[in-house]
């Protein structure tokens, strides 16, 4: 063996030996790092324990301490302890226990309503957006996180529980007992053709002309459904020769991603979807996750109008966004909620506490042509703004049609007044909607 070849293999084991020390090193400092997190956690939770002004749960107490955790990287990560995360793995194939309600902390405001899930009892009950919830049964919301007021709303099946709301632009609260149920959650929940009040007949060459026989679909919650319920919607309007379309997403606050791109893919030939951007991708060390059309959409060619709003997010913007980008749809309403973000679930198991979970931010998404930027919303092709009171009557008529559609049963509630002013009620006008099919018979008059 020669010299040359004794000093490489010398550098070669003083090498692993100093790789080898520093491992060590940095487990050892991990370690420490660790033991110091555990000793302060002890100590804190054992101060609260022992001194507090009330008794605390430990459970609870340490529940919270998983979601402070979670919550502080984005406003989309939570630790979801088992109930929550039972209600979330049933949601998703549309059927869940409770009275329907997703809510949102404001800072300014307290726990607002964001939107009541159609057909739920929240729904029936009149709660509507922007709704601030003062109490729960008889408890005041002022200081409890989110999970402590979902948990206060949740129960068991055909029990009560009691709201103190004040409707937006209103100065008294009312107070609304709800009856929590099993909740079947369509993800079509209506598919029609226009009537000739929004769709007049055309006029062509001085004579009139049948109306135009223009589709409306509104899209629930993005379930494991959605895409196939979706498509029998549409050919059963297909068949009643529809000529064009509008999809309703206002309100929609999103679901699977994967129902996106089933949505999506309906109407586009060919091409992106979205881009799934991880942190190995925005960091470099490997490509985005790009999702493209499966080139068996049937209904690529029909004029398309798709209506958004402030509350139409996350799976939702991604149909939204593939389909203005992608020049296939005009969008009408008002600019979207603006998360661009995708999360994960990873089961924690907590033995005899039962099996929590971590809902974690994983990546980014983007639409075909435009930037990756959470909190930034989608502005439509014809901003055509809601007032409250213009919200507050969308909810009124679709509760009036939940209620004709269902066969109401006697004692079941009416619709909620629009909010113009105490007690007083207006009739409701959809403005996007018209300005929607404007758009529309513009396009069918162009052929």
């Amino acid at each position: 063996m020669t010299s040359r070849t004794l000093a490489w293999l010398a550098l070669a084991a003083l090498s692993l030996t100093l790789a080898l020390r520093l491992s060590d090193h940095m487990r050892s400092a991990e370690l420490d790092t660790l033991e110091r997190e555990q000793a302060a956690y002890q100590h804190v939770r054992e101060t609260i324990l022992q001194h507090y002004v009330r008794e605390v749960e430990e459970r609870k107490l340490f529940y919270a301490a998983m979601d402070g955790m979670a919550s502080s990287l984005d406003p989309h990560s939570r630790f979801l302890p088992p109930e929550a995360y039972e209600a979330l793995r049933t949601s998703t194939t549309g059927q869940f226990e409770g009275v329907g309600l997703e809510l949102n902390p404001d800072v300014n405001l307290g726990l607002v309503v964001l939107t009541p899930l159609l057909g739920t009892p929240a729904f029936r009950g009149g709660v509507l957006p922007g709704d601030r919830i003062l109490k729960i049964d008889g408890v005041p919301t002022e200081g409890l996180s989110r999970e402590e007021c979902s948990r206060r709303i949740r129960g068991p099946v055909d029990t009560q529980v009691r709201l103190a709301l004040l409707h937006e632009g209103q100065t008294q609260p009312v107070e609304v007992t709800l009856t929590r149920a099993i909740n079947e959650i369509k993800s079509v929940p209506a598919a029609e053709l226009l009537g000739p009040d929004l769709v007049p007949p055309a006029l062509r060459s001085g004579r009139a002309e049948p109306a135009a026989r223009i589709g409306f679909v509104e899209l629930g919650p993005f379930q494991q459904k959605t895409g196939t319920d979706l498509k029998a919607a549409l050919a059963r309007l297909d068949k009643e020769g529809m000529q064009a379309l509008v999809l309703d997403l206002r309100q929609n606050p999103g679901g699977l991603l994967e129902a996106a791109e089933q949505v999506a893919d309906l109407f586009l030939k060919d091409g992106l979807i979205v881009s799934v951007i991880t942190r190995a991708a925005a960091g470099g060390q490997g490509p985005a996750n790009v999702r493209y059309a499966s080139g068996q959409g049937k209904y690529t060619d029909c004029p398309l109008a798709v209506l958004v709003d402030s509350q139409s997010a996350s799976a939702s913007e991604v149909v939204a966004g593939a389909l203005q980008d992608r020049k296939r749809a005009v969008l009408v309403g008002d600019k979207t909620y603006g998360k661009f973000s995708v999360q994960d679930i990873f089961r924690v198991p907590m033995g005899a506490w039962s099996e929590s979970a971590l809902k974690l931010t994983i990546a980014h998404y983007k639409t075909p042509a435009n930037p990756c930027v959470d909190g930034h919303g989608i502005v439509p092709d014809f901003t055509v703004p809601f007032t409250q009171e213009q919200l507050r009557g969308l909810f009124r008529s679709r509760l009036a049609r939940h209620l004709k559609d269902n066969n109401p049963r006697p004692g079941q509630p009416s619709p909620p007044a629009t909010g113009a002013g105490e007690g007083q009620e207006e009739p409701f006008v959809d403005l996007q909607l018209k300005k929607a099919v404007e758009v529309l018979l513009t396009q069918l008059q162009a052929r």
